[in-house]
């Protein structure tokens, strides 16, 4: 049997690797799409997915981080919870629909964009099926098959999306081709529950609703907090400005969206070991969770700082110059994300210790804040408001976990944390500087490589870290790796 490092090392590496080409296929998808929609037709898209997103919390109501954190302490509960879940999210999807239509026809949309929120919402409505099946194979640390599940996915999306736009379908190719493999891919994770965790759909279990209901709606609610300030702001671009805004600022959200791939699949991994700690060693949360938010920041700070240096580049390589525009929202947004790296850790640890209600009562108010200020402001000051205010969004989540965190015995190490990412990007960044004339193929691996030598001569990789490496790497190769650290 592997040991628990090593198992959690291999489960990070698949879901990693899977979340890469993911993340890859996405950044051609989005070519593709931002090619043959142009920004105008790209804005309504992207609307109507966001519009869609806003209700997103109604299909699922919280019930996946639940379902996967009580089939982690228990794996017998596997068929009773998926067949319970499963019935509830079908309701869910119909009586969301119902409310997304009812919202759709009041705010007097034209046909395409109708049309285009109608496919959203039957795709977020069958992905949210699908999660009731990922979630148990995330608790059973099926990571592998996950992993194949993701790319199986996104390389049927990117086929079938691209494909039709190539013939001249437009928009309503992509919705299509995006519903279909939607679909396809619901049915293959119903067969691969019955295979592969021996999840049998029985009769559901209104008592389990009920206890459901009672774990999920403070995740359900800070959800809600989340869509506030995400997804309503952008919303809110549109019907100020038009969808030539809301184009040029979704496309450089659309970037920030897809490399979530990164603290995500990491997630994917970390929640169930989270909430098997929990109930058995908790005196190892404390490191953990330390050294989980340390990884993630050791990637988003070189990350944000790269980008923001050549954001430009970056544009008119993933769209056109059309869409140069965007680039300063992009900047905005990348710098956010270089927080909401750690912050998915902070809020996926949160649930996993039972503290869920926390996080309802942190995002909810900001997201309300974030609203209103968007609300008065984009009138004047357009797509930055809402990049703008996902920076202080992220700011202060992560304070307000990092001083509740501490009272609960669960301190954080801000100078271990922060000091040598920072320090390591300034040679990074002096490159990008000196090369900006060249081409970013060049660039970004030379920035990659500049940096991760920086972070090692800073002695940046700690004990932990070496203990780590001596449990998971291969025999042959260990003693010339670790000689070197």
């Amino acid at each position: 049997m592997p040991s628990q490092a090593k198992k959690i090392s291999i489960d990070t590496a698949a879901i990693f690797v899977a979340r890469i080409a993911s993340l890859l296929l996405g950044l051609v998808r989005l070519k593709y799409i931002a090619i043959y929609l142009g920004v105008e037709t790209f804005g309504i898209y992207t609307f109507a997915v966001y519009f869609v997103a806003m209700f997103s919390i109604f299909f699922d109501v919280g019930l996946g981080q639940i379902l996967t954190r009580d089939i982690s302490a228990d794996k017998e509960r596997t068929s009773k919870y998926v067949s319970s879940a499963l019935y509830l999210k079908i309701i869910l999807f119909v009586a969301t629909a119902g409310i997304i239509s009812a919202a759709t026809f009041v705010s007097h949309f034209n046909a395409i964009t109708n049309w285009a929120v109608a496919f959203s919402i039957f795709i977020t409505g069958t992905t949210s099926l699908s999660t009731v099946f990922t979630g148990a194979f995330q608790a059973h640390r099926k990571m592998r098959l996950l992993s194949v599940i993701t790319v199986a996915t996104d390389f049927s999306t990117s086929v079938a999306v691209i494909a039709l736009l190539i013939l001249g379908y437009g928009l309503f190719g992509l919705m299509i081709g995006s519903a279909a493999v939607t679909l396809i891919m619901f049915l293959a994770t119903l067969y691969l529950a019955r295979r592969s965790i021996k999840a049998v759909i029985g009769a559901p279990s209104i008592h389990l609703w009920k206890y459901l209901f009672k774990e999920g709606y403070p995740v359900a609610i800070g959800a809600l907090g989340i869509t506030l300030y995400m997804y309503v702001t952008s919303a809110l671009l549109k019907y100020i400005s038009g969808n030539v805004a809301a184009g040029y600022y979704n496309a450089a959200f659309k970037i920030i969206s897809i490399l979530t791939v990164i603290p995500v699949s990491f997630d994917l991994v970390i929640y169930p070991f989270f909430a098997e700690l929990f109930v058995s060693e908790r005196e190892k949360l404390r490191s953990v969770l330390n050294s989980s938010i340390r990884y993630m920041l050791i990637i988003s700070i070189p990350m944000a700082v790269g980008t923001i240096l050549i954001a430009d580049k970056l544009i008119a390589t993933l769209y056109t110059k059309e869409f140069l525009p965007s680039v300063p929202a992009l900047q905005l947004l990348i710098l956010s994300s270089m927080i909401s790296y750690a912050n998915y850790v902070l809020y996926t640890f949160l649930p996993a210790i039972n503290e869920q209600r926390f996080g309802m009562y942190v995002t909810i108010p900001t997201g309300v804040a974030v609203a209103v200020v968007n609300y008065l402001m984009i009138g004047r000051f357009g797509l930055l408001v809402p990049a703008s205010s996902l920076v202080a969004v992220e700011i202060i989540l992560f304070a307000a976990a990092y001083f509740y965190l501490g009272k609960l015995g669960y301190r954080l190490s801000l100078s271990r944390l922060f000091v040598k990412p920072f320090l390591a990007c300034l040679p990074m960044a002096a490159l990008l500087v000196v090369t900006r004339n060249t081409s970013i193929l060049f660039q970004i691996p030379a920035a990659a490589l500049v940096y991760a030598l920086s972070f090692y001569f800073m002695k940046g990789i700690l004990k932990e870290d070496k203990e780590i490496l001596e449990k998971i790497l291969p025999t042959p190769i260990r003693g010339k790796v670790l000689k070197y650290i």
